[in-house]
């Protein structure tokens, strides 16, 4: 049975058998215009990390710089996953944000100036208004560092760090039945590990899934369903399907260069009804 729902963002009208047809109508919009992506993995695991890498090579084939964002140190058991010099275990900030938890109805102007090459920035408050203390005041030095930014499960164990998600345009993905505000699109596919989402998510958001794509997304479903023995349904075999195909090469002879049938009967070189070299051909 599958475990697609009509309220978790999918499109059970124009599903195929075996196939989901996830909602990605604001995705795509999102990934159209971006130039940059960031791509976050809170909790590192073969299918978190393998998924997130996956996203990375196929939004790099897009012409979209990305990096893959993970404190946690991966070991020999990813190595063999495509696209490891994408991953980095810190996140710098571009923008600065000064916070006042102060009325904004009590503050006539804010202003700046250099103080011979310092910057200072200056926020008057209107006459008879109470000062600003400086516990009114905080300072939040992280902030979105992409167009795009994909959080892949829930960001807590990011830490203090986890306040990246006060800004940018963030797409929340999950196996977990999460809510997000802070996200501008989710999709939640409840109990499908991180690699069958995103085998059935690509081709729905224009990224082909080539062989060092494919591999990854392998190597995370065998790890996230023990070699397809737990957690799995006909779409968790449909998705290693795709996968597996992905990563064979093209090795199907052309037709051209194959003599016709009826060349290779008459000739005695196999036994008929067999493909078996035939001891005593017909001449």
């Amino acid at each position: 049975m599958g475990r697609l729902t009509t309220d978790l963002g999918f499109d059970n009208q124009s599903q195929k058998p075996n196939m989901k047809n996830y909602n990605v109508v604001t995705i795509k919009e999102l990934i159209a215009t971006a130039k940059t992506a960031l791509i976050v993995v809170p909790q590192v695991s073969v299918d978190s990390i393998g998924a997130a890498l996956a996203l990375a090579l196929g939004l790099k084939k897009r012409h979209i710089e990305t990096k893959v964002y993970c404190p946690q140190k991966t070991d020999n058991n990813y190595s063999k996953l495509s696209g490891l010099e994408l991953l980095t275990d810190s996140v710098s900030a571009n923008n600065l944000t000064v916070s006042v938890n102060y009325p904004l109805d009590q503050i006539e102007a804010v202003s700046y100036n250099d103080d011979n090459g310092r910057l200072n920035l200056v926020v008057k408050t209107k006459p008879s208004s109470p000062k600003i203390d400086e516990n009114q005041i905080s300072i939040n030095n992280q902030s979105a560092t992409a167009d795009v930014c994909f959080m892949l499960g829930d960001e807590s164990p990011l830490g203090q760090n986890a306040s990246i998600t006060n800004s940018g345009n963030w797409i929340f993905i999950s196996p977990a039945s999460l809510n997000k505000a802070w996200a501008k699109a989710s999709l939640v596919d409840p109990d499908a590990p991180f690699s069958e989402i995103f085998t059935f998510l690509f081709p729905l958001i224009d990224i082909q899934i080539d062989e060092n794509i494919g591999k990854n997304l392998l190597i995370g479903l065998r790890v996230a369903t023990q070699s397809f023995s737990v957690n799995v349904s006909p779409e968790t075999f449909e998705a290693g399907a795709i996968c597996l195909r992905s990563t064979q090469p093209d090795t199907q002879p052309s037709a051209f260069s194959q003599p016709p049938i009826e060349s290779i009967e008459k000739s005695g070189a196999v036994m008929p009804g067999t493909n078996k070299p035939n001891p005593n051909p017909v001449i």
